[in-house]
């Protein structure tokens, strides 16, 4: 039985008088403010949640990372720790306190939170190009990370800023999604606007290998079954999800129409069932144990676009435009 239960929305922006005179704004806010755009959420392995939200609207591109101690402080909105920065749209823990976050300047900023709660930066990476989103693998150093038609792989403990990896031309359009096989550091997926889905091996020779090749538009989001490998799941610039069998390139098991518009992302909470979201009000959780694909829950209860989930333990969590924060009990 799936029961979505409480919505919590926060308007914490700085709001001028409509007679203030504009000036032009060089720098960053020496104090969190909590935009109307939520990109991202993550939890780590104890708990801990990053909340990440950005001023996209404004002259001045902004953001902020949230860091909370638990859900029930994320529930409540009750930050212990903070970071000011430009803006951005994704951001992983790598591990319990170290966070790797995607800025939209080109830049995968590696974090530190320090016994204070103080969060700091402790290496970054220079990519060509923004970075739509980035990922991480289980018990590693490496992160993972698109810009443009190029995907990088960085070690954050190096002290040298080139990548230990890059991967160029495969995709013949801007990638949009990365995910990895967090038990395997060899193992992770892509897709792009050249509708293109592919699985990469770092082993190999020719890493690359063409998992799917959508008819009809764009990869916008792709995630890996966590707990059953052989099963990927894509959505599209059209709003659809696909389920791919990794030892059936080039087909699809089976297909589901979800938004009229594009997904943003996908997240598995088990070996069966999956959350999505897009640029719609609308957070779906889809079965995939049979052939065809089921919705069993449907929230719409967010005021905007969703753009951000993330399970914790059996609660999913989605984040979106209007300063939206839901929580649905499953």
């Amino acid at each position: 039985m799936f029961n979505e239960i409480k919505d919590y929305g926060f308007m914490r922006n700085v709001i001028n008088s409509p007679n203030r005179p504009m000036e032009p704004r060089n720098h960053f806010s020496k104090t969190p403010i909590i935009y109307d755009s939520l990109f991202f959420i993550s939890f780590n392995t104890t708990g801990n949640c990053i909340l990440g939200s950005s001023a996209v609207d404004n002259t001045f591109w902004e953001g902020t990372l949230l860091y909370f101690e638990n859900d029930k402080e994320l529930e409540q909105y009750n930050y212990c720790g903070s970071y000011i920065h430009s803006t951005t749209s994704d951001g992983k823990f790598i591990n319990e306190k170290m966070i790797a976050l995607a800025d939209d300047t080109g830049h995968i900023n590696v974090l530190s939170i320090d016994e204070d709660n103080t969060i700091r930066t402790t290496n970054y990476f220079r990519l060509a190009d923004r970075v739509p989103q980035v990922d991480v693998w289980d018990n590693s150093s490496r992160i993972l990370g698109c810009g443009s038609k190029s995907i990088y792989i960085f070690d954050f403990k190096s002290s040298d800023t080139k990548p230990l990896q890059r991967y160029e031309w495969f995709h013949c359009d801007t990638i949009n999604c990365v995910n990895t096989l967090k038990k395997d550091t060899n193992l992770f997926l892509s897709g792009g606007r050249d509708r293109l889905a592919c699985i990469w091996d770092m082993r190999d020779p020719v890493a690359a290998s063409l998992l799917y090749t959508n008819e009809f538009s764009s990869v916008t989001s792709i995630a890996w079954n966590q707990q059953d490998n052989n099963y990927i799941v894509t959505g599209t610039q059209a709003g659809d999800v696909y389920l791919l069998d990794k030892r059936e390139p080039k087909e699809f098991l089976s297909v589901l129409y979800c938004f009229s518009a594009p997904v943003n992302r996908i997240c598995f909470k088990d070996s069966s069932n999956f959350a999505v979201c897009g640029d719609t009000n609308e957070v779906l959780i889809i079965n995939s144990k049979t052939s065809d694909l089921d919705i069993v829950y449907r929230n719409e209860k967010h005021q905007g676009h969703v753009k951000g989930l993330a399970w914790y333990n059996d609660v999913l969590y989605s984040c979106g435009f209007k300063q939206t924060l839901i929580k649905h009990v499953i």
